[in-house]
């Protein structure tokens, strides 16, 4: 898991952390606190095929653009479960930072977390949904959800067994977006749960 200190991050990063970190509880407002699993592999892939994908990237990108020769970017994140999380609560969230662009992105399950580079495979598998993410940076929200049911894109039964690795994909939508963030503590695409 990723562990870092708070204040040794750019100020432009550690700003919007105390909006993010104070988003709204399932539980209630009085319920306990949700608590998030950091990815255990992070990889940036690059669509068009011709190079090898990029392991640890330290910026993720969400990005498309019709002029750039078919080199759209998409982050590929992998998820360890710890041995304790059979019974938990889980759901997706994903947030930037206060210099990121806005847009849409549609999140995949990965048939096969892809570990390795430099691979130029995503394996991309199941549209779980769509995100809207807002200019200036902060938490997205869900505006649709795809294949029929809520995995992952609201609070449900954690299905991912103990010890399991699970892959998601998150991928920009439209002609123009470039969304960026670093994945950190409170930033990023992450698996929150409840105990």
């Amino acid at each position: 898991m990723l562990t870092t200190k708070l204040n040794t991050l750019p100020l432009f990063f550690s700003l919007p952390l105390a909006a993010v970190l104070a988003r709204p509880n399932p539980a209630g407002p009085n319920g306990p606190k949700p608590l998030e699993l950091q990815p255990s592999r992070v990889v940036l892939h690059d669509a068009h095929w011709t190079g090898g994908n990029t392991c640890d990237p330290g910026l993720c990108r969400a990005y498309r653009s019709p002029t750039d020769g078919g080199h759209d970017l998409s982050t590929l994140l992998t998820f360890t479960y710890p041995p304790d999380f059979n019974g938990k609560t889980c759901w997706l969230e994903f947030a930037t930072p206060s210099v990121s662009q806005g847009g849409l992105v549609d999140v995949f399950t990965q048939w096969s977390p892809v570990n390795t580079c430099p691979s130029a495979a995503n394996n991309r598998d199941r549209d779980l949904g769509r995100m809207s993410v807002p200019w200036g940076g902060g938490k997205a929200t869900w505006i649709e959800t795809y294949n029929g049911g809520s995995y992952m894109t609201a609070p449900g039964p954690c299905t991912g067994k103990p010890g399991a690795v699970e892959g998601f994909e998150v991928v920009g939508v439209g002609d123009f977006v470039n969304i960026t963030w670093m994945q950190l503590p409170g930033m990023g695409l992450r698996v929150l749960y409840l105990t």
